[in-house]
């Protein structure tokens, strides 16, 4: 997957998330999965890992 496609992905899945019940468990799990994506593609590349601030290991988004 490039980075557009993980970038797209992740964004769907932060709107999903946001559209669910406010204490719903793993809402967030799909975003921060495609966080790590995201992160591990940078890192390999020579970038900084957390992109725009957000951190695969931050507690929510």
């Amino acid at each position: 997957m490039d980075m557009n496609q993980l970038f797209y992905h992740h964004q769907i899945a932060l709107m999903t998330a946001s559209r669910t019940r406010p204490n719903g468990d793993g809402a967030f799990d799909l975003a921060r999965h495609y966080a790590t994506r995201i992160n591990r593609f940078r890192r390999s590349r020579g970038l900084s890992p957390d992109f725009t601030g957000y951190s695969d290991r931050s507690p929510g988004f």
